[in-house]
């Protein structure tokens, strides 16, 4: 391997792993307007228990938003008396969520039915355990004192008495108005819309009299807990745990992992705000203002202790203006659910944003690479053939680039005696030598860069493959064959009684036939047998087998593809020249 080798897997190795590397991803609108019905349908006394996780979740349309202003309904009967706390599980083809009445329907539980846990959980909870009111509302009062209504007791208004309210059963639009008066005489009302197929949920807010409750004309909307570690590898799952506000046109994201002991990360915002956000590696809860602009929004991460993790938390509000009627009504949606880029594209709000497809030159690839995958898999079921496939397409295309690369540097590599010479005779006059060279090489028609040159112009691809492999959803629990489980976790088949350093204790197969391939390539390409040659030889596989051990299964089944294919292209399609390149 030479010099210009070397340089080049250098490169390739900073652009994949020293860039900051989080991920993203987003299904179709409705054409039909939904209309809020009065009726609920309530359950037996039965509380919902999860059901056997289909392979693949629906993909509801999303509601329009004016479909999301939930009407105020006349309040029948009271089902739950006013001050009593209460809990209320609503079920929809796509998730159990968990009410209390405490704050006025914030939310205890959210278990997505189509996902699985980090251990083995038929659904996957969003909701860390140690968070048990999410979705608040708060305003200062007139003593500059901030009022959180989490703390009140909300009465559940629009509700028909029934013998148990354990579960209800959303079978078509159906609003919940949680109500609460303050000691000055004003009324919150919370209203929240599910719908029976779609992950987002309605939330309208009204503020009746509260004039002398209010005293910065502002009030905030918070999802108050970030999103719960939902896979089995906390710390990868942790690296793409974040914060998002889009304000206009400018996207700002706040790290907890940036902040200081005892001082949260905080990014706040005075003007138009489209939208805030929290989201894990896989999920995402966003809301969004639909009657008019939010005022402002505030983000804050903060690190938790716990397990020897550095834990992540965010609280993520919306800063609404208050216009000092005697009667006010905002709107909202609220998305929870998964990062799906086809889904959260359908909005036309810019939710991918927040999804992080790498340098703006590579987004248009990174997206290329998601829609192709995926269009792929309409007419193949199994990923892991997806992905086989895909590495094959990718390898015809760039195949001219990878054997214009062999062939330069089989060229220079016969080329080196001569270049030694060179060196050897004008060791003392280096202007001379490089003359010389250059007449060597324009003698022999070689491109000292022609090595290098096509292996960059390959990396924005390899880069982007990287990113959407590492971390696209749909390959979260897709099943290839035999001991490859989960296309979005290593393929370990055994685990050791310790760990080694940077390799960890699972032992993966993938990553060491990817090794093992590397090793296979370099000893076609190489016809030295200096002792640096040798020692790159091993140190390259060994490094990659290290870094990528832990990688999920699927980005290794494709990069060890790719070796393989580039081992039969270089023994069977191109043609290396075996002995002096001829004179041009």
């Amino acid at each position: 391997m030479d010099k210009r080798t070397v340089i080049a897997y250098i490169l390739i190795i900073a652009v994949i792993f020293l860039m900051p590397v989080y991920y993203n991803l987003f299904v179709p609108s409705s054409e039909s307007p939904v209309n809020v019905s009065d009726t609920v349908s309530v359950a037996p006394d039965t509380a919902g228990t999860p059901e056997t996780q289909s392979e693949e979740p629906a993909t509801p349309a999303p509601a329009a938003p004016s479909e999301l202003q939930a009407a105020e309904q006349p309040a029948p009967a009271s089902s739950i008396p006013a001050g009593e706390l209460d809990t209320l599980v609503i079920e929809t083809s796509q998730y159990w969520i968990t009410l209390s009445n405490q704050g006025g329907g914030t939310i205890q539980s959210i278990r997505l039915k189509h996902y699985f846990g980090p251990n083995g959980e038929e659904y996957a909870e969003l909701i860390p355990p140690d968070q048990r009111h999410v979705l608040t509302v708060s305003t200062t009062g007139f003593e500059a004192q901030t009022i959180n209504y989490v703390n009140k007791v909300f009465t559940l208004e629009n509700l028909r008495p029934t013998r148990s309210l354990d579960t209800l059963h959303v079978e078509e639009p159906t609003p919940l108005r949680y109500v609460y008066e303050t000691p000055e005489g004003g009324i919150l009302t919370k209203t929240l819309t599910f719908y029976p197929d779609q992950y987002q949920f309605g939330l309208t807010i009204s503020l009746n009299h509260f004039q002398d409750v209010i005293a910065n004309r502002r009030y905030q909307v918070t999802w108050n807990s970030g999103i719960a570690i939902t896979e089995e590898n906390v710390r990868d799952d942790l690296t793409y745990s974040k914060a998002y506000s889009l304000l206009a046109n400018d996207l700002v994201d706040v790290d907890a992992s940036k902040a200081k002991p005892g001082s949260p990360a905080t990014e706040s915002f005075e003007g138009d705000t489209r939208w805030v956000a929290v989201r894990n590696k896989y999920f995402t809860s966003i809301i969004t203002p639909v009657s008019r602009e939010a005022a402002g929004m505030q983000l804050v991460g903060t690190q938790i202790d716990r397990q020897a993790f550095q834990f992540k938390q965010y609280d993520a509000s919306l800063v609404m203006p208050y216009q000092e009627n005697d009667a006010q009504r905002d709107s909202f949606f609220v998305y929870v659910g998964p990062l799906d880029y086809n889904i959260l594209t359908s909005y036309n709000r810019d939710f991918p944003r927040m999804m992080n497809f790498g340098w703006k030159i590579i987004r248009p690839i990174s997206k290329g690479v998601l829609w192709a995958f995926t269009a792929l898999h309409k007419f193949i079921p199994n990923y892991g053939l997806v992905l086989i496939l895909f590495g094959v397409v990718v390898k015809i295309l760039v195949f001219p680039l990878t054997k214009k690369s062999y062939v330069s540097m089989k060229e220079m590599q016969i080329l080196q005696p001569k270049v030694q010479e060179l060196r050897d005779k004008y060791k003392n006059d280096s202007q001379k030598m490089n003359e010389e060279m250059m007449k060597l090489y324009k003698e022999h028609g070689v491109n000292p860069m022609g090595g290098c040159l096509p292996m960059l112009l390959q990396m924005p691809l390899l880069y982007a493959l990287f990113i959407v492999f590492r971390s696209t959803i749909e390959l979260r629990g897709a099943n290839f064959f035999w001991w490859i489980k989960d296309l979005s976790q290593p393929d370990t088949v055994f685990t050791l009684p310790f760990s080694l350093p940077l390799y960890g204790a699972n032992v993966n197969i993938l990553p060491l036939i990817m090794a093992v391939t590397m090793i296979v390539q370099q000893r076609m390409t190489s016809t030295g047998s200096s002792q640096q040659q040798k020692m790159m030889m091993w140190i390259m596989p060994i490094f990659f087998l290290l870094i990528f051990n832990n990688f999920p299964s699927g980005l290794n089944l494709y990069y060890a593809l790719f070796n393989l294919m580039t081992i039969i292209q270089q023994k069977w399609f191109i043609d290396i020249p075996s002995g002096t390149p001829a004179t041009k």
